[in-house]
This record gives C-alpha cells, sequence and structure tokens, in this order.
C-alpha cells in the first residue's frame, strides 16, 4: 500500500475500482490533474484519490465523463469562493447516496413503486402515475386533456 500519501496509477485504480489505464486516461483527459513528478518517481496524492473517488460516484449517479468535466470546472470555481474541499463535497455526496439507498430499500420492501407522479383532474380528482410504467408524455397529455374534459375542467397542462 502506499506510503506518505503518495499512490501510483496502480494504487488509485485499487483503492476506487477502476483500470490503471482509465487513472491514465482521466488525467489525459484533463478529469484527474497530472501526478506529482515525471517518470518513475511520478506519483499521485490523496487530493487525486478524493477527485477519482468523486467521479466515480458522479459516474455512478449516470452522468457521463464531458457532463462530469463541467461539474468538476464549475466546482473549483465553486471550492475556491467557499474555502471547501473536495472532500467536503464527496462526504455530502456520499452521504445523499447513502440515504437514496436506504430509502429505495424501505421502497422495495413495502413494494412502493420507485417515483410518483400526480396530475390534478378535476377538483378532489388526481391520477396518480408510477413514472418508469408511464405512457410517452404526448400520450399522457391527451389522456390528461381527455379526463379533465369529461370531469369538466379544462385547466391545460399536465
Amino acid at each position: 500500500m502506499p506510503e506518505d500519501d503518495r499512490y501510483t496509477a496502480r494504487d488509485l485504480a485499487a483503492l476506487t475500482g477502476v483500470s490503471e489505464r482509465t487513472v491514465r486516461y482521466y488525467v489525459q483527459e484533463g478529469l484527474l490533474p497530472p501526478p506529482a513528478g515525471r517518470g518513475r518517481g511520478a506519483h499521485f496524492t490523496d487530493d487525486h484519490l478524493t477527485r477519482l473517488k468523486l467521479i466515480r460516484a458522479l459516474q455512478q449517479a449516470g452522468n457521463d465523463l464531458d457532463t462530469i468535466g463541467d461539474y468538476l470546472i464549475e466546482l473549483k470555481g465553486a471550492l475556491a469562493e467557499t474555502g471547501a474541499s473536495v472532500e467536503s463535497v464527496l462526504a455530502v455526496w456520499s452521504g445523499r447516496n447513502e440515504r437514496a439507498a436506504m430509502v429505495e430499500q424501505w421502497r422495495q420492501r413495502g413494494n412502493i413503486p420507485q417515483l410518483l407522479r400526480r396530475y390534478r383532474i378535476a377538483t378532489g380528482v388526481e391520477l396518480t402515475v408510477d413514472a418508469q410504467a408511464a405512457v410517452a408524455p404526448a400520450r399522457l397529455e391527451k389522456i390528461l386533456r381527455d379526463l379533465r374534459q369529461a370531469f369538466g375542467d379544462d385547466e391545460d397542462g399536465p
């Protein structure tokens, strides 16, 4: 394992579950800063490790590398203004993901749909739709319009 907060690309890969090639690719693409030093003495630091963990967390949330790159640029500016650290951002993100995982676990235990959308049809009448099983948006708008018309409410929009 690494000594004195110095990591090789192999160390970073092992600690974050990516390949060495991915670590080098992220450096090439500017997602990770280059390692300190050159040649055989080149090494990564705790800052690199934290940033790589954040990149992985953002990827696992479904973001592509372009989006992550844009976010990291914005984050750098925001951190400079507030004096916060990437570690604090990662801690907040990790806490958010833990809470989301717990909520999902409870939803599954209770057989509760993951995401419900409610639409007002008329006074006292709502339609609840499982967002994952929902019909195409254009079709849903037509259904809502027809239902509102049947109930005598000509309200526009979903």
